[in-house]
């Protein structure tokens, strides 16, 4: 079993900020929802935990791992957890990127995950950085990361493909429990 998750609500998901790789703090409902996911998975056999170096889904994982009572200390970083480069779009708002790059957000709506932010990262990028990882990980591991990674690995595994991409919903704090590259269980955050 894997279990992914997404990091807690930051400061700019509340803002609705676009933050890739910019490192932004967690709310305090990111600090509830984090505290939730660790409830649900206090029963479950974790065996390791991996973060992204981000600093929403490290302090989610320490979170995480006060409630499961796993060591703090053994969460492994891993930079191939990083979420998505938004290139010029990184830390804006939906109404910025559309306002001053009408032609991009256009393009963006029409291609979806198949788009390559101007300067920055596309999902198959993702891919490619995720791909190894996600082979060699260990079974009952922990993954804290980013919206735009868990549909990444989504799609790698096959789980997800370009018609069903989007029935995915990943909001902050919630879990997908991966089986045999299946999902086996998904809880929602309920914050």
């Amino acid at each position: 079993m894997l279990y992914l998750v997404r990091h807690g609500e930051s400061e700019a998901n509340a803002q609705k900020r676009y933050t890739g790789i910019t490192d932004v703090d967690l709310s305090c409902k990111g600090r509830i929802q984090a505290e939730a996911a660790g409830r649900k998975l206090a029963s479950k056999k974790i065996s390791g935990v991996y973060s992204s170096p981000l600093k929403r889904a490290r302090e989610t994982a320490g979170i995480i791992c006060r409630q499961t009572n796993f060591d703090e200390s053994k969460i492994i970083i891993r930079d191939c957890l990083i979420e998505v480069n938004f290139g010029l779009f990184e830390n804006m708002t939906w109404n910025e990127i559309e306002s001053g790059y009408k032609e991009e957000s256009e393009k963006w709506i029409l291609i979806g995950h198949k788009y390559k932010f101007p300067q920055g990262e596309g999902y198959e990028d993702i891919i490619k950085r995720i791909a190894l990882f996600i082979d060699e990980v260990p079974d009952n591991s922990l993954i804290v990361t980013h919206f735009g990674v868990i549909q990444s690995i989504l799609i790698y595994l096959g789980i997800a493909h370009d018609t069903n991409l989007w029935n995915f919903t990943i909001s902050n704090g919630d879990i997908i429990a991966i089986n045999n590259k299946t999902i086996a269980e998904r809880w929602a955050n309920s914050c």
